[in-house]
């Protein structure tokens, strides 16, 4: 790249250390006229402004994009999260997996087919049937003759009622 702009290294290097003193000389010049600022309002004169330097150990790296990254901290926040999230995930799939496979399998196979009733059975079951309905015509004749018997003695009651009074 360096070859297609026709600048050497020791050009670019030059470049860089001019920018950097004039950074520095600038700096400078703003601290002197924030002093004289400071000195105009009414705040002590002798105080000195200090340009912070980042503390010994590992210094910070800065991207391309202008984000500063602490090496001593290089976890972000959201990686709890996000790392709670993917094991919580992947037990479920672990878990949810065999059970929706399971009833898969049990919609696939369908309703389960009832047995056939054997010969014998369905015939003890049509004679029973048969005695019920027997059964039930025999009791609406014992209440039929109830009915009647009832009805017969009412009568005597009143024909009897009426023959007593009048002797």
């Amino acid at each position: 790249m360096l070859q297609q702009t026709g600048v050497s290294r020791d050009q670019l290097r030059e470049q860089i250390r001019q920018t950097v003193r004039d950074a520095q000389i600038a700096a400078e010049q703003a601290a002197k006229d924030a002093a004289k600022d400071a000195d105009r309002e009414g705040v002590q004169s002798g105080r000195e402004i200090v340009i912070g330097v980042p503390p010994t150990g590992n210094p910070p790296v800065f991207t391309g994009t202008g984000v500063q990254i602490n090496p001593e901290n290089m976890i972000p926040p959201q990686a709890e999260t996000i790392s709670i999230a993917f094991f919580i995930t992947v037990a479920a799939i672990i878990i949810g997996f065999p059970i929706m496979r399971a009833i898969a399998r049990r919609i696939e196979r369908g309703a389960p087919v009832a047995a056939p009733i054997p010969l014998e059975v369905r015939d003890q079951l049509t004679q029973i049937s048969q005695s019920v309905e027997a059964i039930a015509i025999e009791v609406e004749r014992i209440s039929e003759g109830q009915r009647f018997t009832t009805k017969m003695l009412a009568d005597r009651n009143r024909e009897a009622s009426r023959v007593s009074p009048g002797q």
